[in-house]
């Protein structure tokens, strides 16, 4: 399989996720707002300061993603603006802000 690539504008909400190619990785935002991620099924990150906030998670056409509440306010940020070209739902468990040169400016971390 291969790796999803996500390129901005691109939004999901609550009850909704992002799958690597592989269906191994899952990047959720949940129904309680909790925005994470899971590896073969097991969540392995999450983002800080969402859980009962977080409404959409949005890679912006800036190149940040942001998790957002309901009334539009951001909850927590990968602050990667500007630099971003694609976030990538890897099939190895690890999620990846890439910049226009193909190297990584943010991750999760999880691909260990």
């Amino acid at each position: 399989m291969s790796d999803y690539i996500i390129r901005p504008p691109a939004k999901i909400c609550r009850n909704q996720a992002w799958t690597s190619g592989n269906g191994r990785t899952v990047l959720r935002m949940q129904e309680d707002g909790n925005f994470v991620l899971y590896k073969n099924g097991r969540a392995v990150w999450r983002a800080p300061h969402t859980l009962r906030r977080g409404n959409c998670a949005v890679f912006q056409k800036d190149g940040n993603f942001v998790v957002y509440d309901r009334s539009g306010k951001p909850v927590w940020a990968a602050n990667t603006w500007r630099k971003g070209a694609y976030l990538a739902i890897q099939d190895d468990g690890n999620v990846v802000v890439y910049n226009k040169h193909r190297q990584p400016v943010w991750a999760t971390h999880t691909n260990r």
